[in-house]
């Protein structure tokens, strides 16, 4: 499914918030031409992954009762001068795609997620006001159903470079949460690919159309063709020209590969033999899409991840200019701080499509009066008031910061 809209009342750091989001197939007003991409900015600790997590728990918050979910610290807490806060509510108006209306949901799903705090400590519970008769309860039972397909990736995603138990991470979580238990616990490795990879048969058709999507969402000086080293069971990258092991490369190549190779898997995990990989609905939620990326690199991973997976609504976010640029207006929230302290979120008519990074940082998606450091423009505030005190000397040097910061005396 594709979540329309998502509301959210005493989760986290928000007091009450509501997002429309883009999917794949929006008709409505503010949908925007890169229909499937969804990009958060705010500052640090402003709610961008709050929001992220709060998505995924409303769309499927059944399977994390009993998936080794722990719900730490959810419920917002209560503040001096703020009404008491009882219980959070988590509310996704859903789209239903060709799998879950097979199975007998309506095009329009609401999805209700409740958490209450504890009389003491820290722990958090799940109540769902639906359950038991929710119709979405049985179908997130199967795990490996293409139904409600959410992904999700925290900003400390790394790929376990050591021994890996499929089997025992699954004993640990359930399938369910485990594909999105990096939002919530920070220890969480990602699937090596020879632990998903290896299953698809090489020279298989669907081994070739995995190895094909891996390849298409990299930039031009990296290819995977799929060959693999048995040696060090590792599989092989084209890094500019040389061949070079997964462990080789840089964190950079790592992080991004590592998250886009776990998608990949599984999305194989509930595709049928007839279906392409590409063609699933579901829901990916990638915390800091821009992590360890070059800015060669940042300019473009938006796009390459939205016509690879063309089915797939993608919620990022990123404190990247260069990310910023490359979306509509239509396809960025802004999170901010209201007077009482609590989050809020909103989407602003400027425009965000193919301005300067110095646009973007001095308009209001980033807010900033100058992209100039701190420490230089203090410098340079001293000079313009020896300026003023008639100082000819100070006069000349403010001239020459200005005009050339980086040949200012140091």
């Amino acid at each position: 499914m594709y979540a329309k809209s998502l509301t959210i009342y005493d989760f986290k750091c928000f007091q009450k918030a509501k997002l429309d989001l883009q999917y794949p197939g929006r008709k409505t007003a503010g949908s925007s031409e890169i229909s499937n991409v969804n990009l958060i900015l705010g500052d640090n600790g402003g709610g961008k992954s709050s929001a992220l997590r709060a998505l995924a728990i409303a769309v499927l918050a059944p399977a994390l009762q009993r998936s080794g979910f722990v719900p730490y610290r959810l419920v917002r807490r209560q503040v001096p001068g703020m009404p008491e806060v009882s219980h959070c509510l988590l509310k996704v108006i859903g789209k239903a795609d060709s799998h879950e209306a097979a199975l007998g949901l309506k095009s329009r799903i609401e999805l209700l997620a409740r958490l209450d705090p504890p009389a003491r400590g820290n722990l958090d519970r799940i109540y769902l006001e639906y359950t038991p008769d929710s119709p979405v309860t049985p179908l997130l039972e199967d795990d490996f159903s293409p139904a409600f397909f959410v992904v999700g990736y925290g900003a400390t995603r790394r790929v376990e470079t050591g021994d890996y138990s499929e089997s025992s991470a699954r004993r640990s979580r359930g399938l369910r949460y485990q594909r999105i238990a990096g939002l919530f616990e920070d220890h969480v490795a990602l699937r090596p690919l020879t632990t998903w990879l290896n299953r698809l048969q090489p020279g298989s058709p669907r081994f070739k159309e995995a190895v094909s999507l891996l390849s298409d969402v990299l930039p031009n000086d990296i290819a995977f063709t799929g060959a693999f080293l048995p040696e060090d069971e590792q599989y092989l990258f084209d890094f500019e020209g040389a061949p070079t092991p997964f462990n080789s490369l840089s964190d950079g190549y790592k992080a991004f590969i590592g998250w886009v190779g776990d998608l990949i898997g599984h999305l194989a995990d509930v595709a049928s033999q007839e279906e392409p990989l590409n063609a699933i609905n579901g829901i990916v939620l990638v915390d800091e899409i821009d992590l360890h990326l070059h800015p060669a690199w940042q300019r473009q991973v938006v796009q390459l991840l939205s016509k690879t997976f063309p089915r797939l609504q993608f919620v990022f976010t990123s404190h990247s200019p260069l990310v910023a640029t490359s979306v509509k207006r239509e396809n960025i929230f802004i999170t901010d701080r209201a007077e009482n302290g609590t989050a809020t979120i909103r989407q602003i008519a400027e425009y965000a499509f193919g301005q300067s990074v110095e646009q973007m940082l001095l308009s209001s998606y980033f807010g900033l009066t100058t992209t100039r450091p701190e420490s230089f423009e203090q410098e340079s505030e001293s000079l313009f008031k020896r300026v003023a005190d008639g100082d000819s000397g100070a006069a000349l040097e403010f001239l020459k910061r200005v005009t050339s910061p980086s040949r200012s005396a140091g």
